[in-house]
């Protein structure tokens, strides 16, 4: 990146906050202040904050019944129907458990992992990377899924009961509810990829890293978009092989 000429004058101090409403409206000049200055904390919160509220929505409302009975019918197990409620109270008392701490621990965790496997991969290509313009890059990026909790929580609050692995059905911003997730989980784990704000995230990702990396967007998106997809055709062979 040139250096700016002397006497010029230079680029105005984005606050952290304003790069939030940034990332939506005017994202290439908010992630080039993002490259510029890193930043991560304002949009780490607020996606913590809409990951804890719909967990906290949800967790209640989970029912684990049709997943025990189904697991339980696969297995050719037959058991008392007092036998059935007492498993999938424990099951919900586990889930419930594991439900609320990854709503408030996810996002972070989330954030850390994509960022430093991008950032290796950048830097395995020699390209000037620092981890904390990553960092800053990926909890930004990640900000459409914010609106996608948000979205959620009408869905949310009209239904008493929630099959928890029907949950990236509730928003239907894929293309998952095309088919059935029992009898076509590798297909359904593919079109559920096929979503508004996972290509969302993605076009912010090279935006991102385009600018923080200082290279073409082009070659941001082969690495980002590959490595994403490598994700998505694991999960979908995942699903095949354990469903």
């Amino acid at each position: 990146m040139s250096s700016p000429e002397p006497g010029a004058p230079e680029a105005p101090r984005e606050s952290a906050v304003s790069r939030i409403p940034g990332v939506f409206f005017s994202p290439v000049r908010t992630f080039e202040s993002i490259a510029r200055r890193p930043t991560w904390l304002a949009p780490l919160i607020l996606w913590t904050l809409a990951s804890a509220v719909v967990t906290l929505l949800v967790v209640p409302r989970m029912d684990f019944e049709p997943a025990v009975r189904e697991a339980m019918e696969k297995r050719g197990q037959n058991v008392s129907e007092e036998r059935m409620a007492s498993i999938v109270e424990s099951q919900k008392g586990i889930a419930s458990a594991i439900g609320y701490a990854s709503g408030f621990v996810a996002p972070t965790l989330v954030a850390l992992l994509v960022a430093l496997v991008y950032f290796g991969a950048f830097k395995a290509f020699g390209w000037d990377l620092r981890f904390k313009q990553s960092f800053g890059v990926t909890t930004h990026a990640f900000l459409p899924s914010v609106l996608g909790y948000l979205l959620a929580i009408p869905v949310i609050m009209r239904r008493e009961r929630i099959d928890p692995r029907g949950m990236g059905d509730l928003v239907r911003s894929n293309l998952g509810f095309l088919v059935s997730r029992t009898d076509s989980p590798a297909l359904y784990s593919l079109l559920s990829a096929l979503d508004v704000f996972s290509f969302w995230c993605l076009a912010l990702l090279v935006i991102g890293y385009a600018a923080a990396a200082r290279v073409s967007r082009g070659k941001a998106a082969g690495i980002i978009v590959t490595i994403w997809a490598l994700y998505v055709l694991g999960k979908a062979g995942w699903a095949a092989a354990f469903s």
